[in-house]
């Protein structure tokens, strides 16, 4: 009889042929002294994919579960994990795991969950990590901290961390992320609101249900510069479709402040403003740019900064970049 998995680990695949059995293998490759089991859902690729999944799936029957789709969901927006992946899991825990990333040490999921079983308000788990350009033009570098003006907001060394100092780092590796499922379930309804960010979402909210955990090694790699990633999707988007992506986080911000009662306003802050700014800039019209929270966001900025965003609006492209400074 197939014991019960106390972890699922979950993975999303599309067209990642070249780096799925590297991904597959370290999760295989993992010392620990519990089962798991390994949910991995395909949107429909056409590299090769489909067929490494199979050979796994046969090889491996009672851990790999692959989920085939006939159309593609990313597209029409539907949330893969949340809607494929979750909903399957058996185990206690979650871990998640892009199908282009992978971890790089044996230890990291035993101990994650060690610390996860010894303490039960924990509902949040995350490591450190490496980052890899694909374009194999940037040397691999630590994934914590992302800026370096972050830098005081990490200890270094294995602590928890509260939603408010952990809304203060801006990326931690989503292929790092172990949480429970009771807390998932738990989560309020606006948890399932749209926003393109669900890596954010998802540890702001997690650690709101309870408190977050560092465990401190390097636990994994994210593959940076993959074609097709969200990453390289969002650097083609229009002004328009930029602000609305932010205004999703902003509102997912604030959802997550009711939801903790606003006793991390000040962390949360941090990161709303951050999405304001960025709405300010690349706002789609006058009235959007002066009304509600960009509005006020605006009107923070230094005067000239406040004229070249309103310029930008009120004048044909060009000439507005001009007045601007900034030249034809």
């Amino acid at each position: 009889m197939t014991q019960k998995p106390l972890v699922s680990i979950c993975t999303t695949t599309y067209n990642h042929a070249r780096y799925l059995r590297q991904t597959l293998d370290s999760f295989l490759m993992q010392k620990c002294d519990f089962p798991f089991e390994i949910l991995v859902h395909d949107d429909v690729s056409t590299d090769g994919t489909i067929d490494i999944l199979r050979e796994y799936a046969q090889k491996y029957p009672d851990i790999v579960k692959p989920l085939f789709e006939e159309e593609n969901q990313y597209s029409k927006g539907v949330p893969i994990n949340e809607t494929f992946n979750f909903p399957r899991a058996q185990g206690k825990y979650i871990a998640l795991c892009e199908g282009d990333d992978y971890w790089c040490d044996e230890t990291k999921l035993a101990r994650q969950i060690a610390h996860m079983e010894a303490d039960p308000e924990c509902t949040f788990c995350f490591t450190n990590g490496y980052i890899h350009d694909e374009n194999g033009v940037a040397p691999d570098r630590k994934f914590i901290p992302y800026y370096e003006s972050e830098r005081e907001h990490y200890t270094g060394e294995s602590a928890c961390y509260s939603l408010d100092e952990i809304a203060r780092l801006s990326f931690i590796p989503t292929a790092s992320f172990v949480f429970r499922v009771d807390a998932l379930r738990r989560l309020p309804d606006t948890f399932s609101k749209e926003c393109q960010h669900g890596d954010l979402r998802m540890k702001l909210f997690l650690t709101a249900a309870g408190h977050a955990w560092y465990e401190h090694v390097y636990g994994c790699v994210y593959r940076e510069n993959v074609s097709g990633s969200a990453m390289q999707i969002w650097k083609k988007e229009k002004r328009d479709q930029l602000y609305r992506r932010c205004s999703t986080v902003v509102e997912m911000v604030n959802d997550v402040n009711d939801y903790s009662r606003g006793t991390a306003e000040a962390g949360l802050s941090v990161v709303r403003d951050h999405y304001l700014w960025v709405m300010v800039h690349n706002a789609p019209s006058l009235k959007a740019l002066l009304t509600g929270d960009v509005g006020k966001r605006l009107r923070r900025l230094p005067l000239k900064e406040q004229l070249r965003c309103i310029i930008r609006l009120v004048l044909p492209q060009k000439l507005a970049q001009s007045l601007s400074g900034k030249g034809a």
